[in-house]
């Protein structure tokens, strides 16, 4: 199962240096602010309510590999390619352009996540609301 998603960020003034570049971070921010917008465009959340209680999707993992500077002001586009093909995770690839330059591309790993009170959080598989709503991923969604 594989869907597409594209979305656009601004570098904003509190997101640079002196010189006006993204600090490193921020690149991590806008790969997770582009899933957020992505489960939000799918009808689904980063924390959800089901019958058995609160679930949600922790990262598991994170990188990033920086191609060029991102600049106060620049727009960024972000294409995300989203895989859930094992029934427990879901992988998001990430690639950061401006004007069809890349800046960066990157990674995040999710695992879905059980969070009872007074317990520490365990993996479950995916529910059936979110593969459901993941869907065959053959249309990209997103600005």
């Amino acid at each position: 199962m594989q869907r597409s998603f594209v979305t656009r960020r601004k570098v904003e003034f509190s997101h640079t240096d002196m010189a006006g570049i993204s600090h490193f971070t921020n690149y991590f921010r806008y790969m997770e602010e582009a899933e957020h917008e992505f489960l939000r465009s799918i009808g689904l959340n980063v924390v959800m309510q089901d019958a058995k209680g609160t679930y949600g999707f922790p990262k598991l993992s994170a990188e990033c590999r920086y191609r060029r500077p991102a600049v106060y002001g620049a727009e960024l586009t972000i294409h995300m390619h989203v895989h859930a093909d094992d029934g427990k995770t879901i992988s998001y690839r990430c690639q950061l352009l401006e004007q069809d330059e890349l800046v960066a591309e990157g990674q995040i790993q999710v695992a879905c996540c059980r969070f009872p009170a007074n317990q520490l959080p365990f993996a479950i598989p995916l529910t059936d609301e979110v593969l459901a709503k993941l869907g065959d991923g053959k249309e990209p969604v997103g600005a």
